[in-house]
């Protein structure tokens, strides 16, 4: 239910189970981190994580096969084994990542969207996490990034009530970054990120991470060719001074 294609310089994971809104089986777990891995390696400059249903971004984990978990423990440590080593493969990508929501975005599909470092939804997406109606929790990683997003007053909010939030709200209260209504949802975004530098993208990235967060990485970029080459090609404005090629 996870695919894997490119346009150009983006990778592209495609969830695409639309007759179940998009819930994940146990098993796609491993599909979805190899579909990272693959994207992680390539020469692509972002990865984007799209519904091929413009009516669910992800309904969350298949409540079907949740009932397996009530007798076997062994399989409900693999269930959340697998789901936290696609989220953090996910979070460790060396590129930018992003989720296009449309539609519900639920459980574990939240989940998926906020180890993403940017989420852009239509005005017709909802946000809701509900473990306490099913009497469960929620894994402590997912639980500590929703905090990260939101503070713990509204992960409180969203954990305890499982209320339903329109995407005006999640905007707001800043679970996504950008409301986008347009028939190519995040295509701005994405142009952007398509002229900017892979070296300063992967840098970037890697400061976000914790990784490179020296002075030595902002000076050494001045060094590279990328940066000479883009400076000479592009029109530049620098202390009031307009710079042509």
């Amino acid at each position: 239910m996870f695919t894997l294609d490119y346009d150009g310089l983006i990778a592209r994971i495609t969830i695409d189970r639309g007759s179940k809104r998009n819930a994940v089986p146990m098993k796609q777990w491993l599909c979805l981190e190899q579909r990272i891995a693959e994207a992680n390696r390539s020469d692509a400059q972002a990865v984007v994580i799209v519904s091929a249903d413009a009516k669910s971004f992800c309904a969350g984990s298949d409540l079907s096969e949740l009932v397996r978990l009530e007798e076997n423990p062994q399989l409900r440590r693999s269930f959340r084994g697998a789901m936290e080593s696609a989220f953090t493969k996910l979070r460790a990508v060396n590129k930018p990542t992003i989720a296009i929501i449309r539609g519900g975005c639920f459980g574990t599909g939240m989940s998926l969207a906020g180890a993403c470092d940017i989420r852009v939804a239509h005005p017709n997406a909802t946000f809701s996490i509900t473990p306490a109606r099913f009497g469960i929790a929620y894994p402590q990683g997912d639980v500590d990034r929703l905090v990260s997003l939101i503070g713990a007053g509204q992960a409180a909010r969203l954990l305890f009530g499982g209320s339903t939030l329109p995407a005006s709200e999640a905007h707001r209260i800043g679970l996504v970054e950008e409301l986008d209504d347009s028939d190519d949802v995040g295509a701005a975004l994405i142009d952007g990120i398509r002229m900017s530098s892979p070296a300063s993208l992967r840098t970037l990235k890697a400061m976000l991470l914790g990784r490179a967060g020296t002075s030595a990485s902002f000076d050494e970029a001045f060094d590279s060719r990328d940066f000479t080459d883009r400076i000479r090609s592009h029109k530049c404005v620098m202390d009031g001074q307009t710079v042509r090629r």
